[in-house]
């Protein structure tokens, strides 16, 4: 056996609780898959136990559907249930579900899937760390005894509590930061900040035709494009617009209103079916307050961003100025 393939046979086993990754399977052919985010996948024994209190018959036929956008291509995996534990579950026993011996899987396919699965594992481990980084600012600073006790309430459900989010909810994809990392507001965050970032972003769609906000409004969240277009308009006149740019995916709008109480300065317009990552302005103000570094690095962004169009306007002024002046003459 090459050392490759005694590689791919080392010890595999991967948790659904741990990684918020959810099994996609196919029982019987069926055209709608079923979801299952508990699990445990042992690659190198070739089996998988689903847990679950909704149990498909012994026999039954399942397909695995692995196409995540980071997997570089996707996989297929068959099996079949082999056993089912009804339950309930006892004491140190195995909690409902089933049994699924796997088809011979192809070295390159348990390589990738690997990969795959132990990218899930770190990914989760930075957000934990970033959680816990947060928490460890916040106790730091002074504050009232109430709060420090909610903070340290909150800990603890996090830690030991059954009231904690399912990890797939609370897993921000790779193209999320990378997408972060584009935009010239958080270009100086490293990754760990940018990771602070992601855990206040929400996605939101819009159909096309709908007004994002509109010139005037009081601002409160900020847009990150991940699909579709939008218009970017002024009003002249009660039927009349005058179109300022149009933004596509990677594009951002709104960004001033997460640190100024100035209104809108023009609207925006979905043009297409628009998902959109959206930063609301408190949460914004909380992560400022809980990260000197974050906070420092923001201001600094808009400080230059600033300087820079007073420069401009200065120049325009000065173009103005020397074009009226020499007309007078």
């Amino acid at each position: 056996m090459s050392e490759e393939a005694q590689k791919s046979k080392s010890k595999k086993s991967f948790r659904g609780e741990e990684l918020g990754v959810p099994l996609k399977v196919f029982p019987n052919e069926a055209e709608s898959p079923n979801l299952y985010p508990r699990y445990i996948l042992e690659l190198d024994k070739e089996r998988v136990y689903i847990k679950s209190e909704d149990l498909l018959s012994v026999g039954t036929h399942l397909k695995f559907v692995f196409d995540d956008s980071s997997l570089e291509r996707m996989i297929v995996l068959s099996g079949e249930v082999v056993r089912t534990n009804p339950g309930p579950a006892r004491p140190g026993g195995l909690e409902p579900g089933m049994g699924v011996i796997l088809e011979p899987v192809r070295i390159e396919d348990r390589a990738d899937l690997s990969k795959f699965f132990e990218t899930q594992v770190d990914e989760d481990r930075a957000g934990e760390y970033i959680r816990f980084l947060n928490w460890v600012r916040k106790v730091a600073k002074p504050m009232a005894a109430e709060e420090r006790e909610k903070i340290r309430r909150d800990l603890l459900r996090a830690l030991y509590g059954d009231e904690r989010k399912p990890l797939v909810t609370q897993k921000k994809k790779r193209e999320d930061l990378e997408m972060l990392n584009n935009v010239p507001l958080f270009r100086e965050l490293d990754s760990l900040e940018l990771g602070e970032i992601a855990e206040i972003l929400l996605k939101e769609k819009f159909d096309a035709g709908s007004m994002i906000f509109q010139e005037e409004e009081a601002g409160d969240k900020f847009y990150i494009i991940l699909k579709g277009e939008v218009e970017v308009f002024k009003k002249t006149g009660e039927n009349r617009e005058e179109l300022l740019a149009v933004l596509k995916a990677g594009d951002y709008f709104g960004e001033m209103s997460l640190i100024d109480n100035a209104p809108r300065s023009a609207s925006v317009r979905a043009k297409t079916e628009l998902v959109a990552l959206t930063i609301f302005k408190p949460d914004f103000e909380l992560l400022l307050k809980a990260s000197d570094a974050i906070t420092s690095k923001i201001y600094r962004f808009f400080i230059t961003t600033f300087s820079k169009r007073l420069r401009d306007a200065d120049e325009k002024i000065k173009r103005i100025a020397q074009v009226l002046s020499g007309g007078a003459g």
